[in-house]
């Protein structure tokens, strides 16, 4: 996930650039809704979607806080950065219960985050806001036929290569690859008292589902919506069905944190998140023919995952001890 940053030095605009700034500020218009993947049919028409909770740039202001002898400057950012596509799941009656049958293949596609940022007189960022999002190449959606035809199945799974099941659960335990446990096992131990809302319960299946997608451990991931959701009680996780706090900043998490649809629209997007940045090292073959970025791998570990994706240093202890949980009923 590549990203380069265009800085616009306030303090240092002449007259002329400063009028052509304020021509383009007038052109923007500002979404209530947080927009990252479209269908296909969509695709024609997005190429001048606004997607921001954020106010107007206020270019004046700016120029009138840099200008003081306050010690303070801000400048505006614009970072260009991949948007990762949704991934719809659909039934299927003639697929037997517990397979998967991608249908179409999802697509990245790119959008535009203007930032605006403040430093102290020493040259260190006190403040940060994002200003607004522009998608400028729109996702497509990957839609996966899950099977509903009954059949029974194997007591035992044999999976091979990356795919080798980690069904014994230590702190050392690699995150790249499945837990082994079965679409019913899934549901068993994620259903559960605290699940009140039963969300985790009735969407079990898909975290069985990512597993044979993208070879991560589905007890892993759940464990995180479940320590991160509060059991599905957070109401981030109640209205934006965002299990993960996925997007969420720590300034606005709410207003920040992903719009989706489904729940397993979460559940999947976080996942690819995982193996994509987290789990795997750079040059990884993944899913979809991609391999992984390693942006942020640290190690394919639950202790190497919280050095780069979390700012809580307890966040690997909550999550394992969710883990343990989860592994001791099943």
């Amino acid at each position: 996930m590549k990203s380069k940053e265009k800085r616009i030095n306030i303090a240092i605009i002449d007259i002329s650039i400063i009028i052509l700034i304020s021509i383009f500020i007038m052109t923007i218009y500002i979404s209530k809704k947080v927009t990252y993947a479209s269908d296909i049919s969509q695709e024609k028409k997005i190429n001048n979607v606004k997607i921001s909770n954020a106010q107007t740039i206020d270019i004046d202001k700016i120029i009138e806080n840099n200008t003081k002898k306050s010690g303070y400057k801000e400048e505006i950012i614009v970072v260009e950065e991949e948007l990762e596509y949704i991934t719809k799941y659909r039934n299927n009656d003639e697929l037997y219960k517990g397979t998967t049958l991608v249908s179409q293949e999802g697509r990245n596609g790119t959008q535009n985050l203007t930032f605006k940022r403040k430093y102290d007189e020493a040259g260190n960022i006190v403040e940060e806001k994002q200003i607004s999002a522009v998608v400028t190449k729109s996702s497509i959606n990957k839609i996966i036929d899950i099977g509903t035809k009954i059949y029974v199945e194997p007591k035992v799974e044999t999976q091979t290569g990356n795919t080798t099941s980690s069904s014994t659960l230590n702190r050392q335990i690699a995150l790249n690859k499945p837990s082994g446990f079965s679409q019913e096992e899934f549901k068993k131990v994620l259903t559960d008292s605290k699940d009140v809302n039963n969300i985790f319960k009735n969407n079990s299946e898909y975290f069985y589902y990512i597993e044979k997608e993208y070879n991560i451990n589905g007890i892993f991931v759940a464990s995180v919506g479940i320590h991160e959701s509060a059991w599905g009680t957070s109401k981030i996780a109640k209205t934006k069905y965002n299990l993960f706090g996925y997007g969420a900043y720590d300034s606005n998490p709410y207003n920040g944190a992903y719009q989706f649809s489904s729940y397993s629209e979460s559940i999947d997007l976080i996942a690819r998140v995982f193996v994509k940045y987290y789990i795997n090292p750079k040059g990884t073959k993944i899913y979809d023919g991609q391999v992984a970025s390693g942006k942020y791998y640290n190690g394919n570990t639950i202790d190497a995952v919280n050095k780069k994706y979390a700012t809580d240093k307890n966040w690997g202890n909550c999550v394992y001890k969710y883990m343990e949980y989860l592994y001791g009923k099943k």
